[in-house]
């Protein structure tokens, strides 16, 4: 097993709710619901698990929650607390079946009686992850530029988003970053790094180092289809950052997104989950994601190989 820590960046959000930066939350982040006595606002984290610990903001105007595992209720979490306390562990499921599990946290109408609100609050999970064991995946390769290559990451290679999927998957990741490649530079590449190793799942992270890059990768995804046409292939969109500025961002997120619409391949949103998470790219501070961002891209990643390509077991 493998205990990974989940940041409320990774999870799928549904209803109403904030994206809070702050201080007080793990990586300057933390998602609150709005404070009415409605139930409109439900968090989703999907795993092959034997345990989850939801961890959260508790304070004197929060409310309650149900816990359901596997579209059944499991119990309530109850968010009140006299004085607010950060980063509390609110609930917990440490028994589960190994095996493939959804986790949904659902806002309730209902409060303690002491409280004055109805807001809920999402931190931080952990999670105790077990190897998938419906998956046709035996080697996986990371592709990308500096970002894959871990530029801001102090401990190497442990910490690099391709490590960590290792870890989550419980398959082997090979791991090429190459620093200040653009899509071209990758395409270039394909024969010689990805397809010599003759990998079952491709994840490329792309398009930081190209204005406009659908074209480019249009190419390069027909190129690798054509060298590797019975592997799967999953790309990423850059992550939040502020070496460009929010409109050359969009425009590198768009692109990548079209191209993947065109060639038929899914395409993780790494930007829309981090946007204005300054935390991310710490300490470098401008486009690196470093050794916490890293599990932020790890868990995104994860959450796409498991919703597109592995078969649950219940």
């Amino acid at each position: 097993m493998a205990r990974m820590k989940i940041e409320d960046m990774a999870l799928s959000y549904s209803g109403t709710w904030t994206h809070v930066s702050t201080t007080n939350g793990s990586m300057d982040s933390r998602h609150d619901s709005d404070g009415t006595a409605t139930a409109n606002a439900s968090a989703i984290w999907k795993a092959y698990c034997t345990s989850i610990e939801i961890y959260a903001l508790k304070a004197p105007s929060f409310g309650k929650a149900d816990i359901y595992i596997d579209g059944v209720i499991h119990g309530e979490a109850d968010y009140y607390a006299p004085t607010a306390t950060y980063g509390t562990l609110i609930y917990a499921v440490i028994e589960l079946t190994a095996g493939y599990h959804t986790i949904e946290i659902r806002k309730k109408e209902t409060k303690n009686p002491s409280s004055t609100g109805n807001y809920i609050s999402i931190d931080y999970l952990y999670s105790e992850l077990v190897q998938p064991q419906q998956t046709q995946y035996k080697s996986i390769v990371c592709i990308g530029d500096s970002i894959t290559f871990g530029a801001n990451v102090a401990v190497r290679p442990d910490n690099l988003y391709g490590r960590k999927l290792q870890q989550m998957l419980f398959r082997p990741v090979s791991i090429h970053g190459l620093s200040g490649a653009d899509v071209s530079t990758i395409t270039n590449v394909i024969e010689s790094v990805v397809a010599s190793r003759n990998p079952d799942l491709v994840l490329w992270l792309t398009g930081m180092n190209n204005t406009n890059p659908q074209a480019s990768l249009e190419i390069g995804l027909d190129k690798m289809k054509a060298y590797l046409p019975n592997a799967d292939i999953i790309v990423a969109t850059i992550q939040y950052n502020t070496y460009y500025t929010s409109e050359q961002n969009i425009v590198k997120v768009d692109e990548v997104k079209a191209a993947c619409a065109v060639k038929g391949v899914p395409c993780v949103d790494m930007y829309s989950p981090t946007l204005g998470n300054t935390y991310l790219n710490k300490p470098e501070n401008t486009v690196h994601p470093g050794d916490e961002g890293q599990g932020v891209l790890a868990s995104l990643f994860y959450q796409e190989i498991i919703k597109k390509f592995i078969i649950p077991s219940i």
